[in-house]
Order: structure tokens, then sequence, then C-alpha cells
């Protein structure tokens, strides 16, 4: 709209219209065009007043936009104050829009223990509509208070009351505040107490709570036998709810056994909820139970089931554990005849059970077949459920891969399956983290240059859509990991050389973070994580090229060096990085350190080579893997201009200065045999082992240094304080274990020569 003062102007007048309708338009239009308005706190100023008009229906429109408007209204103070007074309006449905806008009002508060208060107060309402509302504010509420405990004492307080409606409140709040609370052992307490409220509902909610938050309970086996008792309550839904929450619970009870027999029991309960949460715990604790044959012909019993809640819940249960299944064939042909079941929540469940179960079906090619069957159904929810196994199974397929071209189809056959699962969802979005998940990934490895504010959307919706699930959530960071690539990536086609190799820096860092996070997700999440593995070495392809131009440049130097006095330096770094290939960071590192022992070895120490021999030493210690590589390349390049000593120039300088002290050369000969073991100064870093004797002149002393990392043990510290300072020229004078390892490295690295010095 090009004039929108104007047109704000003509709303503010017409919520003031005599004329009751068209005040009431005027405020269901302030609810479409808030945040528009250029004057938000005379709009918010407007609804109040609205709120209050006495046309019942002016006053809903402006009440139902109280919680959209509440964020951009300049003084929340001062709204949030309105919200509560109209939590006391005589009218229900205002009372019960402003309740429940406080929920999202609470985070913009700056007072927020205040703001508690406020809720708590409005426990006492007589409707339950309104009573409801305050419930969800509470719930939203919870996190954000500063003082928790005595927000958790608030509750309690609450679950006392006479009235059956604050109880209910309170114990909805309670549900999820557990985890939050300082003084476990007194939520436990609480937690314990209201399993034997005389309030179903209050009952209910209790067997919810200790379901979401069993693992931080400090006595677990009363919290099972809680929820088993709850399992036998008179009120069906308190059974139901008891028994689902045996799915999470049942990994972290002690005695294993005993809860074995609980669930085996409830699955035989004559309440199909029951028997239905029995079944829901069966799949997740399938592979704990200690009677596998058992369990299965439990779960085998339950798919056949008369209830379709049952058929549902076992279906999934089927999925979650059909890799321990004892009867793969029967639970085949159980998943088989699901798809076909006369009920669409029961095949919209099989559906989503053949994507957990795909790898492990006999028959893959029906399975296949049966998706696509499913992606035909007349039920949205079943084609949802369809299209996101079908993504599952292009995961797996992708994670078997041989080829890059087969991955990247796979990969993208998947997020084109993960998108229609999404379109067709109606309730609830099966694909909701792995259409964004597997979106950025592939954006990653594949669109680097247009990736960063692509990978941000979709890492943005992955992390929404993580919940509680603690492999997604390393999934996630894994991701989230690749993904700080982006901070460094430019447009790598419009960049020299040298900077380019400025930019792959990240891979190994944040790739190798990664991988140690898919460690953590291979169990639960196999397959996705195969995916994100088979990934890396398309990211690793840009600092192999790397290595492949030192190799180039090596060659190139023993070229240049051939029929010189460096040719046998050129050719000793031409060889050995000829062997070089992409590897751990720590391989890699290595590599770098063997360089330059063997510069270091044949390098004289003379003062022309000072600068050069100077700059190896800061590459052995560069902690960035890149710029070590890149320093190398010009060590490299610096070879043809090394001054050699020539050997009989070192034995001149030897026979000068042995004359000069009146000594033989032969008892000079002797000498330069001899092998020191010494610290260097740092003892943090490295072990010198130095081969005759430094002459001025003639850098005649040979160098072997080894890194301590390469030999580290507990003791060595302590060994390395007992040396310090001494002069040691055999193994034999060292500490056995420290003696041990320097043998054991020396021959490592092919020097029998030093080791037989030394004995």
């Amino acid at each position: 709209m090009p004039d929108k003062q104007q047109a704000w102007n003509d709303l503010h007048r017409l919520t003031n219209d005599e004329d009751s309708d068209v005040r009431s338009s005027a405020a269901e239009a302030l609810c479409s065009a808030f945040s528009q308005v250029p004057d938000k706190q005379q709009a918010w100023n407007d609804l109040i007043r609205l709120i209050n008009d006495e046309d019942s229906s002016v006053r809903y429109n402006a009440a139902s936009v109280l919680g959209s408007a509440f964020s951009q209204v300049p003084d929340k103070q001062q709204a949030w104050n309105d919200l509560i007074r109209l939590t006391y309006d005589k009218d229900i449905n205002v009372r019960d829009n402003a309740a429940f806008a406080l929920g999202d009002a609470f985070s913009r508060v700056s007072d927020k223990q205040q703001a508690w208060k406020d809720l708590i107060k409005l426990t006492s309402d007589d409707n339950s509509d309104v009573m409801f509302s305050v419930a969800l504010a509470l719930e939203s509420a919870f996190p954000q208070v500063p003082d928790k405990q005595q927000a958790w004492n608030d509750l309690i307080r609450l679950i006392n009351d006479e009235n059956r409606e604050v109880r209910l409140v309170a114990a909805f709040a309670l549900s999820s505040a557990f985890p939050q609370v300082p003084d476990k052992q007194q939520v436990w307490n609480d937690l314990h107490r209201l399993t034997n409220d005389e309030d179903s509902d209050v009952k209910s909610i209790a067997a919810d709570a200790l379901g979401s938050s069993f693992s931080q309970v400090p006595d677990k086996q009363q919290a099972w036998n809680d929820l088993i008792r709850l399992t036998s309550d008179d009120n069906s839904d308190v059974r139901y709810r008891a028994a689902y929450a045996l799915d999470s619970a049942f990994f972290q009870v002690p005695d294993k056994q005993q809860a074995w027999n609980d669930l085996h029991r409830l699955t035989n309960d004559e309440n199909s909820y029951v028997k239905s949460g029995a079944a829901s715990a069966l799949g997740s604790a399938f592979s704990q139970v200690p009677d596998k044959q058992q369990a299965w012909n439990d779960l085998h019993r339950l798919i056949n089931d008369e209830d379709k809640s049952v058929r549902y819940r076992a279906a999934s249960a089927l999925g979650s554990a059909f890799s321990q299944v004892p009867d793969k064939q029967q639970a085949w042909n159980d998943l088989h005849r699901l798809t076909n079941d006369e009920e669409s929540n029961v095949r919209s469940s099989a559906a989503s059970a053949l994507g957990f179960a795909f790898s492990q079906v006999p028959d893959k090619q029906q399975a296949w077949n049966d998706l696509h069957r499913l992606n035909n159904d007349e039920d949205r929810s079943v084609r949802s459920s369809s299209n996101h196994s079908l993504g599952r199974v292009s995961i797996f397929m992708a994670s078997k891969a041989a080829t890059d071209e087969d991955y990247k189809k796979e990969l993208e056959k998947a997020i084109e399956f993960f998108e229609t699962a999404a379109k067709e969802a109606i309730y609830y979005n099966p694909a909701k983290f792995c259409l964004p998940f597997y979106r950025s990934f592939h954006t990653i490895i594949f669109k680097k240059q247009e990736a960063r504010e692509e990978v941000n959307k979709y890492l943005e919706e992955a992390k929404a859509a993580i919940e509680d699930s603690e492999s997604k959530k390393q999934l996630f960071e894994a991701v989230e990991n690749l993904a700080e690539a982006l901070k460094e990536v430019k447009n790598l086609e419009t960049l020299d050389l040298q900077a380019m190799k400025g930019e792959l820096n990240f891979y190994r860092k944040y790739c190798d973070h990664a991988a140690e996070l898919m460690k953590c997700t291979d169990e639960k999440a196999p397959f996705a994580t195969k995916v994100l593995r088979k990934g890396l070495p398309i990211l690793d392809r840009n600092l192999k090229e790397l290595i492949e131009e030192i190799q180039e440049k090596a060659k190139n130097t023993y070229k240049q060096s051939q029929g010189t006095v460096t040719e046998k330096i050129a050719y000793s770094v031409c060889r050995e990085v000829q062997k070089w290939e992409m590897g751990s960071p720590e391989e890699m590192t290595q590599k770098v350190e063997d360089i330059a022992y063997v510069l270091k070895k044949k390098i004289g120490y003379v003062s022309e080579n000072e600068y050069v021999l100077n700059k190896i030493e800061a590459m052995r210690y560069e902690r960035n893997l890149v710029k070590q590589y890149e320093a190398l390349l010009f060590v490299i390049e610096q070879i043809p201009t090394i001054t050699v000593v020539p050997e009989d120039a070192v034995i001149e300088n030897i026979n000068k200065v042995s004359q000069e002290l009146g000594t033989k050369v032969d008892g000079l000969s002797q000498e330069m045999n001899e092998i020191r073991i010494s610290l260097s100064p740092d003892i943090t870093q490295e072990i010198e082992i130095s081969s005759g004797i430094e002459i001025a002149g003639t850098g005649a002393a040979l160098i072997t240094t080894i890194p301590l990392q390469e030999i580290s043990y507990a003791e060595i510290k302590e060994d390395l304080q007992r040396i310090k300072g001494e002069h040691i020229s055999k193994l034999s004078e060292l500490p056995k274990r420290l003696a041990n390892k320097i043998k054991g490295y020396l021959l490592l690295k092919d020097r029998e020569d030093i080791v037989e010095q030394l004995t």
C-alpha cells in the first residue's frame, strides 16, 4: 500500500466508529495489519480500548490479536499490565485470550519474577478454558523464571489447593519443570507423592512427568515401581499414561529382569490403552530385554490385536525392534501385512516402520514396492510417512554408494522424498528434522559457493526440530561444524592458488570434530552417520590438491638441483613427499615433522642457512595445517639457495682446530662418534640426540629430535626430571621406560645406526 500513514489513520478512526460491526471489523483488521502499522503504541491502546467495548464480537476480535501484537509494542511492561488486568475481565473470552497471550509475552517482560507471581495469582479463575490457558502460560514461563526453586514451590502449593482445576493447572506446569529445578531430591519426593494423589488427572500428569524426567530421578527403582503401580490404577487414562511412560524409563531402571516381567505382564492387560502403551515400550526397550524370544512373541501377538490403537503402536515398535527380532522372516511378513491394514493410522505406522527396518528386511524389493504403493494411499498421513521412509531408504542407499555420482544422486532423491513428506503432513511432519538437515549437508558438500545464507536457514529449521533427541542433537552439531566452514569459503573459481589455499584450513578442523560427534550417533542413526562420513572425503579433495602441489614443487626443485651441491637434499625431500597421502591431522602433521628431520639432517648449520633453518623450525611448530604445508612449499623453493659445506672443508677445519689445541685427529674422530642425549630448553617439547661435536664454521654436529608427544606415557614428566642436566651417552643410563620409548621411536624411523651407537 503506497500511503501506510493514511491507511493507519483510517483504521484508527474506524476503531471509534459508532457502528459495532465496523468496530469489530476494524479490530479484526488490526490483527492482520499490526506489524505494518506506523504507530504501534497507539494501535495497542486501540486494542485495549476495543477489548472494553460493549459489543462482545468487538471484544473477542480485539482480544484474539493480543499475543501476536505484544512483541511489537514499544512499552512492554505497560502492555503486560494491560494483559494482567484483562485476565480479570468479566468476559470469559477476553480472560481466556489474555491468559493465553501471557505465555508468549512472558519472554519479553523485563521483571520475570514479578510476572511469574502475576501468573500464579491467575490460577484462581473459575473457568476451565481460562485455567487451561493459564496452565499453558505457566508451562512456557517456567524455564525463564530466575528463581526456579521458588517457582516449583509455588506449583507444589497449588497442587494442594482444594480447587480441582487449580490442582490440574499446577500439575500440568509441573510435568515439564523437573529438569530445571535445582533440588532434584525434593522434586522427586513431590512427584512420588503426586502419583498417590486421589485425583486421576493429577496422577496422569505425574505419570507423564515421571516418564519425561526419569533420567534425572534420584531413586529410579522407586520411580519404576510407581509407574507399575499406576498401570493398575482404576482409571484407564492413568494406566495408559503410566504404560506409555515405561517407554523412556526401561533403559534406566536398575532391575531389568523385574522391569521385563512387568512389561511382559502389561502386554496381556485387558485394557487396550495399557496394551498400546506396553507395545510402544516394548519397541524401544527390545534391545535390553533379557528374553528376546518372549518379547518377540508378545510383539507378534500385539501386531495381530483386534484393537487398532494396539496394532498402531505395535507396528511402530516393530520398526524400532526389527534388527533385534529373532525371526526376521516372520517379522517381515507381519510388517508387509500391516501395510495393507484397513486402518489408515496402522498403515501409516507400518510405512514409518519400513523406513527404520529397510536395511534388515529379507525382501528389500517388496519393501520398496510397498512404500511406493503407500505413496499413492488415499490418506495423507500414510503418504507422508511413506515418503519419509523412502527418504530414509535413499539415505541408506547413499551410505552404500560406490561412486560420488551415485552418492549425490541418492542424497538428492532423499531430499525430494523428505520434501514431499513435509508437504503431505497434516498434524505431524516426520521430515521436519531430516529435510533441513540433509538440505544443509547437501549445500555444504555440493554448493559451497552459494551456501552461506541457504545453510543458515536450513540449520535454523533443523535446530527447531531437534526436540529431546540426543542423536539429532549430535548429528546437528556435526553438520553445524561443517557449516562453520562457510565463514571462510569464498567463490573458489575466482581466487588464485595462493588465496585458494587460505580457504582450506577449515576442512580438517571442522570435519574432524564432526567425525568425532558422529562416533556418538553410529548406534542410533547409523546410515545418517555413514552419509555424513562419505561426504567428508569430498571436502578433503581441496587439501589433497595442496599436497599434489607440494609433490610437483619437490619434483621441479629436484630437477633444478641436479648437478649442483643441493641435489642430494632435493632428492631426499622429493622422495619423501611423493609417498604422501591424505590422512588424519596427526598423520599429516607427522609428515611435516619427517620432512623437517630430513632437511635438518642434510642442511649444514652455517650462518648462510640460518634463515631457512629458522623457517623449518617455525614450520614444525605451526598449528594451522594449511599454513604448515604452505611453509613447506616455501622451504622447498629455497633448497637451490642452500649453502652446503663440502666434506673436505669439514676435515680441514677439524685438522686446523686439532692442531691449535695440540690434539690428534684420531682422538677427535673418537670424540665425534660420541652420542649425547639431552633435553631441549623446554622439557615439554622434545628430546635432542646429538652426534659429533660442533666445530666453528663446520656444522659437523648432527641433531636428531624426538617430539615428546611421539613417545608420551604416564610417567614421562617424572623420568624427564631425573635426567635434566645430566650428560648421557647410552640408553642404559636412562630410566628404562624412557629408554624403551626412544629406542622404539628410532627403530620406527629406520635409525638403527643411532640405536647401535647408543647401545
